[in-house]
């Protein structure tokens, strides 16, 4: 036995309420265990108490005993590095020489498992220039490295495209294989977790036996049905309200974009998918202009106003974002007021008025806020601090303070990162409304059920060049 929980329950310091009550759960060598829950029902909890980090942050019950070492992988993707090196190769030996194994057993280690996880040729690579996705591999290399043995994996696959979910699987199934143990916690099912030999579910603090997939109970399954996907709709061209043509991105002597030719259209959301790495979320940037200066970008971007199209990739980023709204992976950088409310109330400089007025215009202002608060259904937090609430909440806060702007355009970078049921029908229902009125969507994605069902047109992203889907 690696781990096991009796009648285990967890209180956080201040709060009356357990996160955790009366878990009992086996974790057993050679097995891949998979815990799921809505947001809110314990599931980062009972990551953190298997891996020893909640001594201080509240009262434990019962007992937790642990057979061996315990190696921990978090829920944000953007915060998986240890902060301690600059390039993919001493990353991922870092725990290997901290535990003082040999430098040359340390590397060959950790070039071993990148092979395994089809990203050897990161090597080399300064992490800044990795994709979500990329980062994570990479930190989960750092962990897997020491051998552990027991591995607790907090939504690993949230930013990882289907096949590189696949692969991972057969990684973690190695490790098993070789006498190790996995926890996968999370709110959505996917390639992931249907490897896994036993599923759980986390309802309100309490474990529960569970049956894969599950489609009910607050879980998100983000596995395409057999189901037809939407028809793509046709438009005029005169429709479109941005045009890009031939748009090219280089790194230096690297072509991440090559030639990107697509329209977007008032009422459509359009997807783009591709592997991890293949320039999504630049293809994003680069419509912003948000790409730092090693970036050479090329093409044209247009679009439509009172009739005609404009061009905007002549124009800086702050021109061009009175008609783009732009929602990063990362939400936290893209937060900095105190409350959600104050978020939203400086979204944008109020317009140009006179003294006299200023009254007029600052309760006008909170009205429009009162309404992007309602339609975004984050009203009843709008006193909350953003960084009190969980991810997919702060990415709407994010989504919120873009409609404020008024833009014609959301550009959503992996909007579907983390949500359960609930966040995906939250998430929907935004995008039906602001396509409603005349708006356009481009997200990027790795969720092949919320592409096939919600797209009216999919890009598949390959070898730098976009694909009809």
């Amino acid at each position: 036995m690696t781990a096991a929980i009796t009648d285990a329950g967890f209180t956080y310091r201040g709060e009356d309420t357990p996160a955790l009550t009366g878990i009992d759960l086996e974790i057993t060598r050679g097995s891949m265990t998979a815990v799921l829950g809505p947001l809110g029902s314990g599931t980062s909890t009972l990551c953190r108490l298997l891996s020893g980090q909640l001594a201080s942050r509240g009262t434990i019950t019962g007992t937790v005993d642990l057979g061996g070492t315990v190696a921990l992988l978090g829920d944000d993707p953007e915060a998986q590095l240890s902060g301690m090196t600059s390039h993919v190769g001493d990353e991922t030996q870092l725990a290997c020489r901290l535990h003082g194994l040999d430098p040359i057993d340390a590397a060959n280690r950790a070039r071993s498992l990148l092979g395994q996880l089809g990203i050897g040729e990161l090597w080399g690579h300064r992490l800044a220039t990795l994709s979500g996705g990329q980062r994570q591999l990479v930190a989960l290399t750092r962990i897997l490295a020491p051998g552990p043995d027991l591995i607790v994996l907090d939504q690993p696959a949230q930013s990882l495209d289907p096949q590189m979910r696949k692969r991972l699987a057969t990684v973690l199934q190695e490790f098993c294989d070789r006498g190790g143990a996995v926890l996968i916690t999370g709110h959505q099912t996917d390639e992931l977790t249907r490897t896994c030999q036993e599923v759980r579910f986390l309802d309100a603090g309490r474990l529960q036996t569970a049956t894969a997939p599950i489609r009910t109970g607050g879980v998100w399954d983000s596995l395409p049905d057999d189901a037809m996907p939407l028809p793509e709709t046709t438009s005029r061209q005169t429709d479109a309200v941005l045009t890009v043509r031939d748009l090219t991105v280089d790194r230096g002597s690297r072509r991440i974009l090559d030639g990107l030719h697509f329209d977007l259209r008032p009422g459509e959301l359009t997807t783009v998918t591709g592997a991890n790495g293949v320039g999504k979320s630049t293809l994003l940037r680069a419509l912003l202009g948000l790409l730092d200066r090693s970036a050479t970008v090329a093409g044209t971007i247009s679009v439509s106003r009172l009739g005609e199209m404009n061009r905007l990739d002549t124009l800086p980023t702050h021109a061009r974002s009175a008609h783009l709204g732009w929602v990063g992976q990362d939400p936290g950088l893209q937060l900095s007021a105190a409350t959600v409310e104050r978020e939203l109330l400086h979204a944008v400089p109020l317009p140009l008025h006179r003294r006299r007025d200023r009254a007029r215009v600052r309760n006008q202002r909170r009205s429009e806020v009162d309404a992007v608060l309602t339609a975004t259904d984050l009203a009843q937090v709008a006193d909350d601090h953003p960084f009190d609430l969980d991810l997919p909440r702060r990415k709407d806060v994010v989504i919120a303070s873009a409609l404020m702007t008024e833009a014609t355009v959301l550009l959503l970078d992996e909007p579907t990162i983390g949500r359960d049921l609930a966040a995906m029908t939250r998430l929907n229902a935004i995008i039906e409304s602001f396509l409603g009125r005349g708006g356009a969507v481009l997200a990027t994605t790795h969720d092949q059920r919320w592409a096939s069902e919600s797209a009216h047109h999919k890009l598949r992203l390959v070898d730098g060049r976009a694909h009809r889907i």
